[in-house]
C-alpha cells in the first residue's frame, strides 16, 4: 500500500517576515497608546513675542478701508471717494475703488453679469451669465459657475441685491518703542514674521465679515510687501465682526448645501484691502495713552435684556460686560481709536433680508466717531449661543432698520459712558504677547466632506506638522494669542465661545446637568487665569472653527460605539435628553429641543483645547487638569491620529449619539 507523501517541513520565518510582523505589532501598540504616555501631543511650545516691563512710549495708529462689494449703478471706477493716502471722509455706500477690476451686476452688487429672466433682481440657477475670465483665473474650479455675493450666516442661496451701509476693514497697529526696554523674541508662525526684532509691531485688522481664515495671511503679507516695502509687522491678527449680512467668506452659504459661496476674486480683493489698511495705520503711528472702561447692566441699565440664549439653550448666562479701550495721542490728545468688546451675535436683520450691512455695528461706530473722532472698532466677545433680543426696553417698539440703529446707538452710549468713567492707564506703555499653535482632532466629519467638495477651505494636518489634505488629515490647526497692555488683557479665540467656558463651567452650567451630562470634565475658566482689571475676550480671530461648546453638554451623531467620529450636519441635530422638560417652568412652551451648535463645530475637543490653551498662555499649570488630560489623551502615539477608542462610551439605547 502506497504511503501518502509527507508534507514539506515548515520553513523558518525569514528576517523580513519577522520584521514585518514586528512592525505591524508596534504600529498597533502605538495606535492604542495615548500620546501623552510618550510625551507627545502637546504641540509646539508657546511663542513669547514680548515680555517684561517698560516705560514706553507705546505707539499706535488706526485706519479704515472700504470693502463693500457694491458700486452704485452709473458710477465709474475713479476718482474714488478716498485715496489710499487717507481714510474716507464720508460714509460711502458705493465703493468706487479702482482696485476692483471684477464684474458688477446691474443692481450694483459685485458679481458676474447675468440675464434676470424672472425679473426678481438677483441671479437664480439656470439663468444665463457671462463667465468672468478673472474669476476663473483666481479659482479655476469656478468655471461654469456663477460668481457673486452670497450672504452668509443664515440659509443657503441668499444672493445680495443691495446695500444698506458699508463694510470695512478697520485696523489698529500697536508698536512697542524700540527704546522702551522689555524683551522681544520668539519664532514666527503662520501670520507672523520678524520675531526677535526690537519694537514689537502688531497689526490688528477687524473685518465686517462672517469669519476670517488664517490661510489668507501669506497673501496679505505679499500685498503688504508690495504696498509698503519697508514696513515690518511681527504679528497680524484678523478678527471678524460676524455680520450675517456680509459676503460668504467661509463657503457654507452658497446656492446649495453642496456648493460653495466663496468668491475667490473678492477674497483676494479683501486681502489687498487688509494690507492697505495696515499700511495706512502704520503710517500714522504716534505716541498714545490708553484708557480702559467697562459697563454692565448693573451700572448701565440700558444694556439689560439685550442678550438672549439661542434656542432656549441653558444655562441662561451671558458675559454682560461691555469693555472699551481708548487710544488717544499724547501730544494733541486727539482720539486715535476706540475698541469695543461685547458678547452677542450682531443679528438684527430678518433672516430673509438680501441687503449688505454691518448691522448694528455701523450705527455704533458712527456715533462713537462723531463724539470722539478717530477710528471706532467693534470686536465680538464670547458669543456662543448668545443672540440679540428684540424686546429690550430701550429698543422696544422699534422695527427694521430703526431698531438696528437704535441697538447700535445704545452700544455706543454704553461705550462712551465707560470711557468717561475711566482714566489713562499709566502702566499701558508696553505690549506683552504670547501665542501658541494648536492642533485639534477633527471629529465633525461634515467639515472633512466640505473640504473634499471644495465648499470650505480648512486645511487638515497629521502629526501636528504636515498638511495632509481633506482625505488624510486628522486635525485642524489654529493660533491663539494672549497679550497684555497695562491693566487690559486680551485672549483670542478661533470661533464662537460659550460664555460659561470663559467664566467657568463649574459655576455656570445647566441646572439639569445630572440628567444630561456626557460625563466629560469641565473646562478651566479662561477668565480666572487671565490677569488684569479689564479682561477682553476676542472671538472669531485667526479662524472660524465654529461653536466652542462645553464638553459636558456636547452631543452630535456619530458612528455606533466609537468615540470621536461625529457625523455633524450629515445626520442633523441630536435631540436633547430633556427635550420635553422646559428649562424655565414659567415658560412651559419654551423647550430646548435639539443640539444645533454642535453641527457647526469642528470638534468635540474645541472646548478643552481652547480653554486649556488660553489658561496655559496666561501661566496656569494644567498638569493635573482633567480637561487638559482628556484633550491630550484623545490622540494616539501613532502620528497623533485620533484614537476612536480613547474615550469610548457604550450607549446601547442610542448608539448613534456621539457622547464623547
Amino acid at each position: 500500500m502506497a504511503q501518502p507523501p509527507s508534507s514539506p517541513p515548515a520553513r523558518p520565518p525569514t528576517r523580513r517576515r519577522l520584521a514585518a510582523h514586528l512592525g505591524i505589532a508596534v504600529l498597533v501598540v502605538l495606535y492604542f497608546t495615548p500620546a501623552p504616555a510618550l510625551g507627545l501631543g502637546q504641540g509646539p511650545p508657546a511663542v513669547v513675542w514680548a515680555t517684561g516691563a517698560a516705560e514706553g512710549p507705546l505707539l499706535a495708529g488706526a485706519s479704515k478701508v472700504n470693502i463693500t462689494p457694491y458700486t452704485e449703478p452709473g458710477a465709474t471706477s475713479g476718482p474714488r471717494t478716498s485715496s489710499p493716502a487717507s481714510d474716507p471722509i464720508s460714509n460711502p455706500v458705493s465703493n468706487d475703488d479702482p482696485d476692483w477690476t471684477g464684474p458688477v451686476t446691474l443692481s450694483g452688487v459685485w458679481g458676474e453679469i447675468y440675464g434676470d429672466a424672472n425679473g426678481n433682481g438677483r441671479y437664480d440657477e439656470g439663468e444665463a451669465f457671462t463667465d468672468d475670465p478673472a474669476s476663473t483665473a483666481a479659482d479655476p474650479g469656478s468655471a461654469g459657475r456663477w460668481d457673486g455675493i452670497y450672504l452668509a450666516g443664515y440659509d443657503a442661496d441668499r444672493v445680495a441685491t443691495g446695500v444698506v451701509d458699508p463694510l470695512w476693514v478697520r485696523t489698529i497697529v500697536l508698536r512697542n518703542s524700540p527704546a522702551g526696554g522689555g524683551e522681544t523674541g520668539g519664532s514666527p508662525g503662520a501670520g507672523d514674521s520678524n520675531a526677535g526684532q526690537p519694537g514689537l509691531t502688531v497689526a490688528w485688522a477687524t473685518l465686517d465679515l462672517i469669519g476670517v481664515n488664517s490661510t489668507r495671511l501669506p497673501r496679505v503679507r505679499a500685498y503688504l510687501a508690495e504696498i509698503a516695502p519697508g514696513l515690518d509687522v511681527d504679528v497680524i491678527l484678523l478678527t471678524a465682526t460676524h455680520t450675517h449680512q456680509g459676503p460668504d467668506t467661509v463657503g457654507l452659504w452658497g446656492p446649495t448645501l453642496f456648493e460653495t459661496g466663496r468668491w475667490e476674486l473678492y477674497l483676494d480683493y479683501v486681502d489687498r484691502k487688509v494690507a492697505e489698511s495696515i499700511a495706512l495705520a502704520a503710517a500714522r503711528l504716534t505716541e498714545v495713552e490708553v484708557t480702559y472702561g467697562m459697563v454692565d447692566p448693573a451700572g448701565y441699565p440700558d444694556l439689560s435684556g439685550l442678550q438672549g440664549r439661542m434656542g432656549n439653550r441653558t444655562p441662561v448666562f451671558f458675559d454682560e460686560e461691555l469693555r472699551v479701550m481708548g487710544l488717544a495721542g499724547r501730544a494733541a490728545g486727539t482720539q486715535v481709536a476706540t475698541l469695543v468688546n461685547w458678547g452677542a451675535h450682531v443679528e438684527s436683520f430678518p433672516r430673509e433680508s438680501s441687503l449688505i450691512s454691518s448691522d448694528a455695528v455701523d450705527a455704533m461706530r458712527l456715533a462713537i466717531e462723531e463724539e470722539l473722532g478717530g477710528v471706532a472698532v467693534f470686536t465680538p466677545a464670547d458669543t456662543g449661543a448668545v443672540v440679540l433680543r428684540k424686546d429690550n426696553p430701550v429698543t422696544l417698539g422699534t422695527e427694521g432698520l430703526e431698531r438696528t440703529r437704535a441697538i447700535g446707538r445704545l452700544l455706543a452710549e454704553g461705550a462712551l459712558a465707560a470711557l468717561r468713567a475711566g482714566s489713562p492707564d499709566p502702566g499701558a506703555t508696553f505690549l506683552e504677547m504670547r501665542s501658541k499653535d494648536i492642533y485639534i482632532p477633527l471629529t465633525n466629519q461634515s467639515f472633512r466632506l466640505g473640504g473634499i467638495l471644495g465648499i470650505i477651505d480648512v486645511p487638515l494636518y497629521v502629526a501636528d506638522r504636515w498638511q495632509a489634505g481633506s482625505f488624510l488629515g486628522s486635525s485642524v490647526k489654529t493660533t491663539m494669542y494672549a497679550f497684555r497692555l497695562g491693566e487690559g488683557t486680551f485672549t483670542t479665540v478661533p470661533g464662537e465661545l460659550f460664555p460659561e467656558i470663559n467664566f467657568g463651567v463649574d459655576r455656570h452650567h445647566r441646572e439639569d446637568m445630572a440628567d444630561v451630562t456626557t460625563g466629560r470634565p469641565f473646562e478651566p475658566s479662561i477668565r480666572d487665569a487671565q490677569p488684569g482689571t479689564y479682561k477682553f475676550l476676542i472671538g472669531y480671530t485667526q479662524d472660524l472653527l465654529g461653536y466652542v461648546v462645553p464638553a459636558y453638554d456636547y452631543r452630535i451623531y456619530g458612528l455606533p460605539f466609537v468615540s470621536g467620529v461625529g457625523l455633524g450636519a450629515l445626520m442633523g441635530e441630536v435631540p436633547d435628553p430633556n427635550a420635553a422638560v422646559p428649562p424655565d417652568p414659567s415658560r412651559p412652551d419654551a423647550l430646548y429641543k435639539e443640539h444645533y451648535h454642535e453641527i457647526t463645530s469642528a470638534s468635540s475637543y474645541l472646548g478643552p483645547a481652547v480653554a486649556t490653551t488660553a489658561a496655559g498662555l496666561w501661566g496656569q499649570d494644567l498638569t493635573r487638569d482633567p480637561s487638559y488630560r482628556e484633550w491630550l489623551g484623545s490622540r494616539s502615539a501613532l502620528f497623533l491620529l485620533p484614537n476612536p477608542f480613547a474615550h469610548l462610551h457604550l450607549d446601547f439605547e442610542d448608539p448613534w449619539v456621539e457622547h464623547q
